[in-house]
């Protein structure tokens, strides 16, 4: 497992050809994302202090000088991490924020970013920039909410297309009437990164707002078929987790032409590599 300055320069020395991409898991649902010469760090959860947190983050905001876009997917600490943004702001000069549009105001002024370094998506509305084309789509936290005012999404997931590659990152879901047909208007996913910790009364009750099982997310893999799929958010709090062994062994049975991969923290993945293996 690589971190601090050792993860860095992993991101930074690796070299992408046409048709790839690399990943490196930072844990529950954050990820770098390496598409081309593009850096992006999304859902990066690096508070370090943060309560009963059982993976400490492997990078300190002030070592990230390499963003080319910082990405939320939802207003919650593990997500939308407000601990450390300001300092990201200042570590990535230039780099970018994308947030759900419902959200622009608020961070701006309380973490005290300049507007102009955010751009806010809502269903349907895409960005172009670095190379890469980036999309929300709505994700269903629970709820599929909308404000009742503007009607955007506070919940989103993204499809980001570049160097000839397409991903999908849910952000935190439940499956909702119109995920797959919002997932299909998209050819081909090159990689989809999904969680699969799952939901139930005591956990709501306790204010964990739920997600995807680990069945529900195998069987929204199966109907979009991606090369790739990476389960995540299941490791990071002992009492809102899942075994990835589930998900493993039940797609495995059920989709055994899927890719899957699940490995350690900081590892690269170059997504060619798997195409045609299975990890575990």
């Amino acid at each position: 497992m690589k971190s601090g300055i050792e993860l860095i320069n992993d991101i930074d020395n690796c070299v992408l050809e046409n048709g790839n991409i690399a990943f490196w898991w930072l844990g529950q649902l954050g990820y770098v994302i390496k598409i081309g010469e593009t850096v992006i760090y999304l859902d990066a959860f690096l508070y370090a202090d943060f309560p009963n947190r059982n993976i400490p983050p492997l990078l300190k905001p002030e070592e990230i000088k390499n963003a080319d876009f910082i990405i939320g997917t939802h207003d919650h600490d593990d997500h939308i991490d407000r601990k450390v943004w300001h300092q990201l702001s200042l570590s990535s000069p230039n780099a970018k924020f994308i947030v759900p549009k419902l959200l622009v105001d608020n961070l701006s002024n309380s973490l005290n970013i300049p507007r102009n370094r955010f751009i806010g998506l809502d269903d349907g509305l895409s960005i172009s920039e670095k190379g890469l084309k980036i999309t929300g789509i709505p994700s269903a936290h629970e709820f599929l909410d909308q404000d009742p005012d503007s009607g955007c999404y506070p919940y989103l997931g993204y499809v980001i297309e570049g160097n000839g590659c397409t991903l999908y990152h849910s952000g935190d879901t439940c499956l909702y009437e119109d995920i797959y047909s919002n997932l299909k208007k998209w050819n081909k996913f090159d990689v989809m990164f999904i969680p699969i910790n799952g939901r139930d009364g005591k956990r709501y009750r306790e204010n964990f707002i739920g997600n995807i099982t680990y069945q529900e997310a195998v069987d929204l893999a199966g109907s979009i078929k991606p090369k790739l799929v990476v389960p995540g958010h299941y490791e990071m709090f002992s009492n809102n987790s899942e075994d990835p062994s589930l998900f493993s062994d039940y797609i495995e049975a059920k989709y055994p032409n899927i890719n899957y991969w699940i490995g350690d923290h900081g590892q690269m993945v170059n997504i060619s590599n798997y195409i045609n293996t299975k990890s575990l």
